[in-house]
């Protein structure tokens, strides 16, 4: 599964290029964002981690397609996680910690609104394809690790939001992210959990090959 979205994300990242001669795509601008920031693990069972939050950041390769003076439609590719939940606890005497890394390859579709000549806010779906990583350490030694664990879900989708300032071929801004369809799916040995991710990202692109 994973080795096809690694593929299709590819195949739009080498294709788009070549259509920039094409109709519509002759407007297009590309870009490089970089975003840093908290993951918050949400819903009622979000405590059966003690640390329900999380540093994470993330990568994508953005394309600005203008539809009017002031609208554009953004779509990025590319990846965003968490560096690690966890729980602590006792054992027979002995520290029990159990972590999870998330990671995602991710598709989003922003529509965005200049509001002046700078300033813009941009909403839309995030289409996202998870790879999530358990481990459990006994007294800081690691006796079990998984990085593709089955009770994630195969697919999350998140509700984007996005503000920020954009001048000449630079842009900053924060972007929110709410993952609403559930973390975890159940399984034969994991019960239905009710857990999602809320993120946020503030972040920076530097936007190249733009048209006037």
């Amino acid at each position: 599964m994973r080795n096809r979205i690694v593929i299709i994300l590819l195949s739009l990242l080498l294709a788009t290029p070549a259509l920039a001669g094409v109709g519509a795509f002759q407007k297009f601008s590309m870009g490089i964002m970089l975003g840093l920031g908290p993951s918050y693990m949400t819903g009622e069972d979000a405590d059966l981690y003690d640390d329900n939050w999380s540093a994470g950041g993330g990568v994508a390769f953005r394309m600005a397609f203008p539809v009017a003076s002031r609208m554009s439609v953004l779509v990025d590719l590319g990846v965003d996680g968490a560096f690690g939940f966890s729980s602590e606890y006792e054992y027979q005497h002995r520290t029990v910690k159990d972590s999870v890394m998330t990671n995602a390859w991710e598709i989003t579709v922003l529509w965005d609104y200049f509001a002046t000549d700078n300033f813009f806010v941009a909403v839309g779906p995030c289409f996202r394809f998870p790879f999530v990583e358990e481990k459990v350490e006994l007294d800081d030694d690691e006796i079990y690790s998984d990085d593709e664990i089955d009770y994630a879900n195969d697919f999350w989708l998140d509700a984007m939001f996005a503000f920020g300032w954009k001048y000449d071929g630079f842009e900053f801004g924060l972007r929110a992210g709410y993952e609403f369809l559930g973390m975890f799916k159940e399984t034969d040995k994991y019960k239905s959990t009710d857990i999602n991710e809320l993120r946020f990202r503030l972040y920076m692109t530097y936007w190249f090959g733009q048209t006037p």
